[in-house]
């Protein structure tokens, strides 16, 4: 059969990333102006693979000019204070906390946790959104940090945030999200996500880390261990999935413990990479946790670990 004929989507036909000649005029008009073809050459680097493909031969109808001057503001701040502090900060396997706030300075951290912008407490924020703030701002985020070249950096600054205050800031009782989501967003507290356990890591559904409710139900008491928990060792806060119920994922609920609760040990662990991340041995031993910390409902953690698919695209950026 005949091949049809293609015009490409830019200059130049790489891999046949093409369209069809003929195509009706109201596809190209129905397209807001503001989703035209936006291309920058600085952001093309010499290898091809780590440049932004929309800012060269190819188009992407979801980049507008507020994602370019975007990203050129994250560039600016990983190449002043990140490049040069990459190798240091990952020999002595920590970040300065300082850095946290500096990011959010910036305009930066509170685009890690999706859309709305800063998980709907911009208004509470000195910093603004980019115009018109989606996913792919986010996406921009991990994109320039990833591109120091260690992992342990980008998820030490931008990955406990990435996963552990969504579910915060998403399912947590208006106190909770103003106590601890404003804290973390702000750069002056840090949060990780405890999940993983010695026995049970992509097998959520068989944790062991139990959280007793109280007789006179305004406190959980938590015993359990957690492994490999990204951030741990500075972190002010901890979301904790327990084990409030029966077996399987039926049984399980979210809370946040603090890291100033009598009962909570951080031991980091020696990995053979990613050493600015943090990563850590956590123990719970009979940590009494407010009932108020409990994020969404008792044994319904099901229905908000549904970001786990969200929070992987940290995970890619992370390992080029």
């Amino acid at each position: 059969m005949a091949a049809s004929r293609t015009e490409p989507f830019g200059e130049g036909v790489p891999f046949g990333d093409v369209r069809p000649v003929s195509r009706p005029r109201s596809h190209r008009a129905s397209l807001p102006l503001s989703r035209a073809r936006v291309r920058d050459r600085r952001f093309r680097d010499d290898a091809p693979p780590l440049s932004p493909s929309w800012y060269g031969k190819f188009n992407s109808p979801y980049y507008t000019k507020s994602h370019v001057e975007f990203r050129a503001r994250v560039r600016a701040f990983v190449e002043r204070e990140i490049f040069p502090n990459v190798h240091e900060w990952d020999e002595k396997k920590s970040l300065p906390l300082e850095l946290y706030r500096k990011t959010y300075e910036a305009g930066i951290l509170p685009g890690v946790v999706g859309a709305p912008w800063a998980g709907g407490m911009g208004n509470d924020l000195s910093v603004p959104a980019p115009e018109r703030f989606d996913y792919f701002h986010e996406l921009i985020i991990l994109d320039e940090f990833g591109r120091c070249g260690s992992g342990g950096v980008l998820w030490g600054l931008l990955e406990g945030v990435h996963i552990g205050l969504p579910p915060v800031l998403n399912f947590g009782s208006e106190a909770l999200r103003r106590r601890v989501g404003l804290n973390v967003l702000r750069g002056e507290k840090t949060i990780c996500l405890c999940i993983t356990e010695p026995w049970a890591g992509s097998d959520v559904a068989n944790i062991r880390c139990v959280a007793k409710r109280s007789a006179d139900g305004t406190k959980y008491v938590v015993s359990g261990e957690k492994k490999w928990i990204t951030n741990g060792i500075w972190a002010d806060y901890f979301t904790v999935a327990v084990r409030t119920g029966g077996p399987g994922m039926g049984g399980i609920s979210l809370l946040v413990v603090e890291k100033t609760m009598k009962g909570v040990e951080t031991k980091r662990m020696d990995c053979m990479g990613v050493w600015a991340s943090g990563t850590t041995f956590v123990t719970f031993d009979d940590v009494e946790v407010p009932a108020e910390n409990l994020i969404g409902e008792e044994n319904q953690a099901r229905s908000i670990l549904h970001w786990s698919s969200y929070d992987r695209v940290g995970a890619v950026n992370a390992d080029p």
